[in-house]
């Protein structure tokens, strides 16, 4: 489901519900929240080592990524997409962290059935400064109605040593919508304790990071890092 089937009426209609679900609901928002838990970071553009694998920073985090994308359509009756990504990450006084993504998406349909949509599937392996058998497994999950209407809904677990991080799809702040991709994530440990957050719904994408450094700081920034530089198959989900 996509906010595009809607048109600009429902755009508005769901940012007024969001808004009005955020004024009188029992708890903080959660843009509230990350800012009383998390550093507020802006991306920035860095020299990557190769025109194809642009750099980037975030706070004292700094890297470069790639990303292939293959579309396959067979006559509109099938499509898919699978996307491939590496990166690397570090910081002063850590080894780079290098993390390899395969996954992707499909969708077999007829004009007189509804279409059927593959799971999406995508999984990151890291290397070098990461723990042993670090891994990251993002997945589709299931929302609400207006979570649906905003954007596609994710979630995952980062598996990083001692450290384990689940990240789902949530509306933080901004425009409810964001180009037809996830845009929006929060960042909590398996008790539910929110730890950060992710968006790429405004002028400039925003990272919320763990305000102590230290392991969960690290493995934050390499989640986010990891879900920023995904290419979303999820986009033909229109």
């Amino acid at each position: 489901m996509n906010i595009r089937q809607f048109g600009i009426g429902a755009v508005v209609a769901v940012a007024g519900c969001l808004t009005i679900m955020q004024a009188v609901g029992a708890e903080p928002s959660l843009e509230s929240q990350l800012q009383e838990r998390a550093e507020r970071l802006s991306l920035e553009g860095r020299k990557g080592p190769s025109l194809f694998q642009p750099g980037f920073g975030v706070g004292e985090y700094t890297g470069w990524a790639k990303t292939s994308v293959q579309s396959t359509n067979a006559g509109g009756i099938f499509s898919s997409d699978k996307t491939d990504t590496s990166l690397q990450v570090e910081r002063p006084g850590m080894a780079p962290v290098t993390g390899e993504c395969q996954g992707g998406q499909g969708r077999i349909g007829l004009d007189w059935i509804t279409f059927q949509h593959d799971s999406l599937t995508y999984v990151c392996t890291y290397s070098g400064g990461a723990p042993p058998g670090a891994e990251f497994d993002l997945a589709q999950s299931k929302g609400g109605f207006f979570a649906q209407l905003t954007q596609p809904q994710r979630a995952g677990e980062l598996r990083y040593g001692p450290i384990t991080l689940r990240a789902q799809t949530r509306y933080i702040s901004g425009l409810p919508f964001g180009g037809g991709g996830a845009h929006s994530y929060v960042v909590t440990r398996p008790d539910g304790t929110l730890v950060a957050g992710l968006q790429t719904n405004g002028l400039r994408p925003v990272f919320w990071l763990p305000r102590e450094p230290g392991p969960e700081r690290d493995a934050a920034a390499v989640l986010l890092l990891t879900l920023f530089n995904f290419r979303d198959p999820g986009r033909q989900d229109r």
